[in-house]
């Protein structure tokens, strides 16, 4: 395997996830993250995690990288809660632990879940790769070569591997290439999040909103409320430092993420000028006649913490038959958040894909079958998730529809 070598376009979860599988099988590999660091923009704050999302860690992982995950996440009671207006609990729903039949071993026990903070889960995951991750790498195009495939980066440099993989994100650069008539579509949502302190939540909202999964409130126009807390079993900042002193960057103290979103239409203009206090102020009036005290939580928040999502959704499709490229995550399967599983399927991808290449790399199997043998249960696995992620927006906050044709 030592010849062999892989080019992952995108450094997310899901490229990651991938790298580490590598990383652990020995197979030669090189990251390339067209951001100019690791922590460029904002990409989110709380994330769930399900039996996909942490079985991959568990199988991708070293052992000291695999204890800074279960150090630093939040297990929770595995319920989505659904709160009334003023907050109040209208009820619990069980929720799937998303545990990948066919993937992993079947789970005995109660189901697993976990809310982990995105930032701290990204440098974990940053942890080991060394001198094969390449930041401010802007892929412009890949060719196919009888003996590889070839990258070019907008900077005028290129890198040679035996497999590229599209892990760049739902605008994704390579999947314009291998499949363009693979899109997305405006799902028609906008969102506001922010950060509040836990002492707000405890104070204004109920228990649950610290207990389960996520809580969420929406009106007759389908404008939501939703909570999702991140408390942290030993401090990140403590834990990161033990094992991963090379890429620790200060994490968050435990917080509540706060979302207000719902159709473009009922937002103001000019969204994408406005400072992140002005966001927290538009999405505390998105809420302001709502009975209790639904806006006093959003303007508890850390002012500069807010900030807006307009979001996409991919449209089902089928790939070209793979020769040398390959995608994953939401360059192929981008969905809504509404069922919480976006991360956790491209996470679930990366190790899924890691075991495939392993057969090709060590000659198994050819490339291509390797590739296909991979893509065929992710397309699968991916699609029905993006149209159920669809259809539950639909019914939660009016997402326009997945297109028919």
């Amino acid at each position: 395997m030592s010849s062999f070598k892989v080019l992952i376009i995108g450094a997310g979860l899901g490229g990651l996830t991938l790298a580490h599988a590598l990383r652990r099988d020995g197979i030669h590999y090189k990251l390339y993250e067209r951001d100019k660091g690791p922590f460029d923009r904002p990409q989110g704050y709380r994330l769930h995690l399900d039996l996909d999302a942490i079985n991959a860690l568990r199988e991708v992982l070293s052992p000291d990288l695999l204890q800074v995950f279960d150090a630093t996440s939040y297990r929770t009671q595995p319920y989505t809660t659904i709160l009334g207006m003023d907050l109040s609990v209208i009820k619990r729903l069980p929720t799937d632990d998303g545990d990948g039949k066919g993937a992993w071993p079947a789970h005995e026990g109660p189901p697993e879940h976990a809310n982990v903070d995105r930032a701290t889960l990204r440098q974990l995951l940053l942890a080991g790769h060394g001198d094969r991750i390449h930041f401010d790498k802007t892929l412009a195009r890949y060719e196919v070569t009888p003996h590889g495939v070839v990258a070019h980066f907008a900077d005028g440099t290129r890198a040679e591997g035996d497999v590229l993989v599209g892990a760049d994100g739902i605008r994704s650069a390579v999947r314009h290439q291998r499949a363009p008539d693979c899109g997305t579509v405006d799902a028609g949502i906008t969102a506001i999040y922010g950060r509040l302190p836990v002492e707000a939540a405890v104070a204004l909202a109920p228990p649950e909103t610290l207990q389960d999964i996520f809580t969420i409130a929406s009106d007759s126009r389908k404008v939501f409320l939703g909570l999702g807390a991140v408390l942290f079993p030993t401090p990140p900042e403590q834990a990161l430092q033990v094992f991963a002193p090379s890429i620790a960057q200060r994490p968050q103290d435990d917080y509540v993420v706060c979302i207000v979103g719902g159709r473009h239409e009922h937002f103001p203009p000019g969204l994408k000028q406005c400072s992140g206090a002005e966001l927290q102020e538009i999405a505390a009036t998105m809420i302001a006649d709502w009975p209790g005290r639904g806006a006093d939580l959003i303007r508890a928040g850390d002012a500069a913490a807010f900030f807006l999502v307009e979001m996409y959704t991919s449209v089902p499709c089928r790939l070209p038959d793979p020769d040398r490229v390959t995608l994953l995550g939401d360059a192929i399967h981008a969905m809504t958040p509404t069922l919480g599983r976006g991360a956790n399927l491209a996470m679930r991808d990366g190790a899924l894909l890691g075991r495939a290449l392993r057969s090709g790399a060590s000659g198994k199997l050819p490339i291509a079958e390797a590739l296909a043998n991979f893509e065929g249960p992710m397309l699968d696995y991916g699609f029905v998730v993006v149209r159920e992620a669809a259809e539950l927006g639909q019914q939660r906050m009016n997402q326009n529809p997945l297109p028919t044709s």
